[in-house]
């Protein structure tokens, strides 16, 4: 599915968006301060307790573009069917460069602006497929360049076809 992107004003992850990735946004911009980005140090997992299976956060590499897994939510390695924190997202899926999520990160990390889209995303173990909704959200440690990307995927109900 086609990505959709968003502006910082009040619809970073519409009314269309399920509660969680809608919660996550929210807080993303309660914790953003008023230049810059927010980084690591301003997120505390204690104050989203019920997102966290669905949480995950990358490490951005530039030049060539990489993401590394930082830490990946149960709810997340139970789809994809392992753990691949510490891992290059490259080396671990099939064709990642030419994939939406990998164009996704990259608009995040270089224009350091939120990217929420629909997807149809496949499992690892029983290779079925299931729609979700993803929000990537930049931090960065000097405020102004996004060095790691806080995301959230919401598997929704039903796998499909």
């Amino acid at each position: 599915m086609l990505m959709c992107q968003f502006d910082l004003g009040d619809d970073i992850a519409p009314a269309s968006f399920c509660e969680p990735v809608r919660r996550l946004a929210d807080y993303w911009r309660q914790i953003h301060p008023v230049e810059g980005l927010p980084g690591r140090r301003h997120l505390d997992p204690l104050d989203i307790p019920g997102v966290l299976a669905s949480l995950w956060l990358v490490d951005v590499h530039r030049s060539p573009w990489r993401f590394r897994v930082r830490l990946i939510g149960t709810a997340i390695v139970s789809f994809v069917g392992a753990g691949h924190t510490g891992q290059w997202m490259h080396e671990v899926f099939p064709d990642f460069e030419s994939t939406g999520a990998y164009r996704d990160l990259i608009t995040c990390a270089a224009d350091g602006r939120p990217v929420a889209c629909t997807a149809r995303l496949v499992s690892n173990p029983e290779r079925t497929y299931a729609r979700a909704q993803r929000i990537h959200l930049p931090l960065a440690t000097d405020g102004r360049t996004p060095d790691m990307i806080l995301s959230l995927t919401q598997y929704l109900n039903t796998p499909e076809d």
